[in-house]
């Protein structure tokens, strides 16, 4: 089963697969995108990886989402978003999956 958005979504990178089965996280990954798909529904492209925090050397899982909104409606919709993820998941998934719009694109 894959995650449903209207959003032009890339294969996904095989270092994804193996962090969400590191973590347990598959399950919180396929809601983060359906929840980016509810928040940014005309969002013309979703990436997906892992990647390092510069500051933290921690890796997670990064939903770059592209999106030609202003930067107050992407900030409303980054708050909606966030406010649902963090009610769906377990308190020890939320800083393993990030989200990170893009926008003018």
């Amino acid at each position: 089963m894959t995650p449903s958005t209207t959003a032009a979504m890339g294969p996904m990178p095989p270092a994804v697969p193996r962090y969400c089965d590191r973590y347990q996280l598959a399950a919180s990954l396929f809601e983060a995108l359906r929840l980016v798909g509810e928040e940014f529904p005309t969002a013309s492209g979703v990436r997906v990886g892992v990647e390092a925090d510069p500051e933290t050397d921690e890796e997670a899982v990064v939903i770059d989402v592209a999106a030609d909104l202003s930067p107050d409606e992407a900030e409303a919709r980054k708050l909606e978003y966030t406010r649902r993820w963090v009610a769906a998941v377990r308190p020890d998934v939320i800083g393993k999956i990030r989200l990170v719009p893009d926008l003018g694109a």
